[in-house]
């Protein structure tokens, strides 16, 4: 059994724009933020769950979930303000630098990410000491070596040798992050104030328990996933 400690903190403010209240609109019968919780209540690696919110209808939600509500300070709930500021911000207002061994983060716009998703990386993290960082991946799913740039009338290639190799089956594979998971070292976190550094452990995830939603067309999608793939389960 692991005997190291971890906070997870799930970020989820109220004033989203691109989608209004995204964080608790209804996806297959519950709050969108729900499947984050209980993803992180049953992974059973963490010795506190944190929603971090300004919002009072997703403080309820929280707290109807089973797990504990941090009230954000008005300036951490901006358009601009980031996860890492807001996660930094709560352990320095509230001294658990040395609380913890780890910190984590699952944003609520990840709602396919498993309990096992977690566990796996959580174990995978503090199984070892040389690397403070651990981030969710998934492959890319159109290969970043044809990426182009627009410069007014034209597109020039970002990388133009990438474009030697057309065969996008002999490309190299490559990932980014998914937003399903961050976990860091709490020393790590506090020295470098990120979830990322210049290498990272991975967690890879294929693309559907990757799917992340930041557009009303991919809460739509989202909403056909869950119907069809969960309820099979």
């Amino acid at each position: 059994m692991n005997s190291k400690s971890c906070i997870c903190i799930i970020p989820a403010r109220g004033g989203s724009k691109r989608i209004p209240r995204k964080n608790i609109l209804p996806l297959n019968g519950k709050p969108l933020m729900a499947y984050s919780i209980e993803a992180a209540k049953n992974s059973a690696v963490f010795d506190k769950i944190v929603v971090s919110t300004e919002d009072p209808e997703i403080k309820e939600i929280a707290l109807q979930y089973g797990v504990e509500v941090d009230d954000r300070p008005e300036h951490m709930a901006g358009d601009q303000v980031t996860k890492v500021q807001v996660i930094n911000e709560y352990i320095q207002r509230n001294q658990i630098q040395d609380d913890y061994d780890y910190v984590a983060a699952l944003l609520p716009t990840c709602p396919f990410r498993t309990s096992e998703d977690v566990k796996e990386a959580f174990n995978k993290i503090s199984s070892q000491k040389e690397h403070d960082f651990l981030i969710g991946v998934t492959e890319y799913e159109f290969p970043v070596d044809f990426a182009l740039r627009l410069n007014d009338e034209i597109v020039e290639m970002v990388n133009p040798e990438g474009y030697a190799v057309t065969r996008s089956q002999n490309k190299e594979k490559k990932y980014h992050p998914n937003g399903a998971v961050y976990i860091a070292t709490m020393k790590g976190f506090i020295e470098k104030e990120t979830f990322f550094n210049r290498q990272m452990m991975h967690h890879i995830m294929p693309a559907l328990r990757s799917y992340d939603i930041d557009y009303p067309y991919q809460f739509e999608i989202a909403e056909i996933i869950a119907k069809r793939i969960l309820n099979e389960e």
